[in-house]
């Protein structure tokens, strides 16, 4: 049993290279290479469209060796995944465009393999890479105007996205790329969330604040981070005690 969702956006050019049903699309990104183990295989292609135009791509493959119970009557981490851009587009937050996403499963329902298709961010550097690179102290007065303006989007993006119920549940550094094109100002785009969803829960709130600032705390100042929880709002006070109790709950080793 298989199931294909394709975004609007990319059903000519999937057709018009065949690519309509999880079996073909599968086939056409398999990597030789691919062991016959439960594993994820992330892979970016470029694929050359009949009309002689390209699309650079990011084919992020689930495989199970035996098929899985833990997704039976459930969507798979590659849906979510698939719909979680959709509901990020709809908050006004930049991400990776959708292409497709599929999942295969046995006649029991226990899920085989799946995959998610995003269209690659051209010039994306992924945070830790850009802050390192481009900003990594406050010395002058570029740098400190990037710090400032990264610190400010991403407080902008998170509040608005917490506003809007929904949560990402893994916004570490990593899942977050940015694009700079001087004179322009960076922009930062929110990727990689198999987790996360629309939610009531306040501990989720926190959790993100406290992912974000378990790599801040060691790439920005202290006041670097308080002005992060000022520009998103709140109780600060309340919320920096919170982000650092979970902290250490989560991760009591770091």
């Amino acid at each position: 049993m298989e199931s294909l969702q394709i975004d609007l956006r990319a059903r000519d050019w999937l057709s018009a290279l065949g690519l309509e049903s999880c079996k073909a699309i599968m086939k056409f990104f398999a990597s030789p290479e691919s062991p016959l183990t439960t594993t994820v295989i992330v892979a970016q292609r470029t694929v050359q469209i009949p009309d002689k135009t390209t699309r650079s791509v990011f084919y992020k493959l689930y495989e199970y060796a035996a098929p899985s119970w833990r997704f039976w009557a459930r969507r798979s981490k590659a849906r979510r995944e698939f719909e979680n851009y959709a509901a990020f587009e709809q908050l006004g937050i930049p991400t990776a465009q959708r292409v497709a996403c599929g999942e295969q499963r046995d006649v029991l329902g226990r899920l085989c393999r799946a995959f998610v298709i995003t269209e690659a961010i051209p010039r994306a550097w992924a945070l830790p890479q850009f802050v390192d690179e481009f900003c990594p102290s406050r010395v002058t007065a570029e740098s400190r105007e990037l710090r400032d303006g990264l610190c400010q989007q991403m407080a902008t993006l998170t509040r608005r996205m917490h506003e809007g119920g929904f949560f990402h549940y893994d916004l570490v550094w990593r899942n977050i790329l940015v694009t700079w094109t001087p004179p322009d100002s960076p922009k930062i785009w929110w990727i990689d969330c198999p987790r996360g969803g629309f939610s009531q829960q306040h501990r989720r709130q926190i959790t993100d604040l406290a992912s974000l600032d378990k790599m801040a705390s060691t790439h920005c100042t202290r006041a670097e981070r308080l002005t992060f929880l000022k520009a998103y709002g709140g109780d600060v006070k309340s919320l920096a005690r919170e982000v650092l109790v979970y902290r250490r709950e989560r991760w009591p080793n770091e």
